[in-house]
């Protein structure tokens, strides 16, 4: 089969790590055999799509060992399963899903991934939808359901009463989500309209962003130098840019409220914001990063065969353009969605 690996640096050069990352030109497309399962668990997938995450050469997961195969977001067909009798999955199901950190494969033809970490394609998505899928919105579902304390909605007509209210309920608990129009940020949006929340987006430009986050249901759009004047505003705040607007949310947050950042610089910000003084005694801050589970990927295709989740793709490469891909990822670039390697 056909798949990306990360080549080592040449002899004499320094090794590549997360402090000296390998260069694009270290994206190698190869022929390898393809893998088998061997264990309990294991499921072969003929990909279909996967995406192209941003500074992937710069997490440690990339050097873990030579020549690895990156990529976590996929979609594709099941080929092979270990234990076909105990699983619930069958040769010929359509699946998407994240493979964790500790074992990335999906820029390949065919990766091997654990039954735990997929689940049934959404119908209605194309392969390219579903695999911009799993990173980021279970990045999203984990931040508000499982650290952040709001339940999940389960009701699907009171779901779609939420998705369609034209004003906000003023008894609602308020969320404030900054880099609301990125990755994660467009899944938090919905997801948080979806649960009955009060959404505030916070945006680094109303103008380019307001009409586009109103849309998704965001009941208001703040632009970042506003957040020293919501003192005490909101029951919870997600932080997906970190820096200047993260150290500002802690203003923004109730006094006995939840702040949660996703940026992956930010991992250190509560130590580092308490070495500072910013720290604020009764509210709840913690960094964390996504697991991947099940119940996400469960409620994730429920709302997107209900009809009420949006995904987006900015654009698609071939597996063999995958330096392309990646430096499109990496650079500054206009557009909504994600990247995606169609193999």
């Amino acid at each position: 089969m056909q798949a990306i690996r990360v080549h080592p640096a040449p002899q004499g050069q320094p090794p590549y790590s997360p402090t000296n990352p390998a260069p694009v030109s270290a994206l190698h497309l190869d022929t390898i055999p393809i893998p088998h399962p061997t264990k309990e668990g294991q499921i072969l997938v003929k990909i279909k799509a996967s995406t192209v995450i941003r500074d992937t050469l710069a997490w440690p997961e990339t050097y873990a060992h030579e020549y690895i195969t990156p990529g976590n977001d996929l979609s594709g067909t099941v080929v092979e399963v270990f234990s076909a009798g105990s699983s619930k999955f069958k040769p010929g199901d359509e699946v998407f899903g994240m493979a964790t950190a500790d074992h990335p494969a999906t820029w390949a033809e065919y990766a091997l991934v654990l039954e735990s970490e997929i689940a049934l394609k959404p119908e209605g998505l194309s392969w390219e939808e579903a695999a911009a899928v799993p990173l980021s919105g279970q990045t999203a579902f984990e931040a508000l359901f499982v650290h952040g304390g709001v339940s999940v909605p389960t009701d699907d007509e009171e779901i779609l009463r939420n998705q369609s209210k034209d004003s906000p309920n003023p008894n609602a608990n308020k969320v404030l989500i900054t880099g609301a129009s990125g990755g994660v940020g467009v899944y938090l949006v919905q997801l948080a309209r979806l649960a009955g929340l009060h959404v505030t987006a916070a945006t680094s430009g109303k103008a380019r962003n307001e009409e586009f986050l109103l849309s998704l249901g965001a009941d208001e759009t703040i632009e970042y130098g506003s957040l020293k004047e919501k003192q005490d505003s909101y029951d919870l705040v997600i932080d997906c840019v970190g820096g200047e607007p993260l150290v500002n949310a802690w203003n923004a947050v109730k006094s006995d409220g939840i702040l949660i950042s996703v940026d992956s610089s930010s991992f250190n910000f509560v130590e580092e914001h308490t070495k500072q003084g910013i720290h604020r005694d009764g509210v709840k801050a913690l960094f964390f990063i996504v697991e991947g589970t099940h119940a996400g990927l469960d409620t994730l295709t429920r709302f997107a065969n209900l009809g009420i989740l949006r995904v987006f793709v900015l654009q698609t490469y071939p597996l063999a353009n995958a330096r392309e891909a990646y430096e499109h990822g990496n650079g500054r670039f206009t557009g909504r969605g994600k990247i995606v390697l169609s193999v």
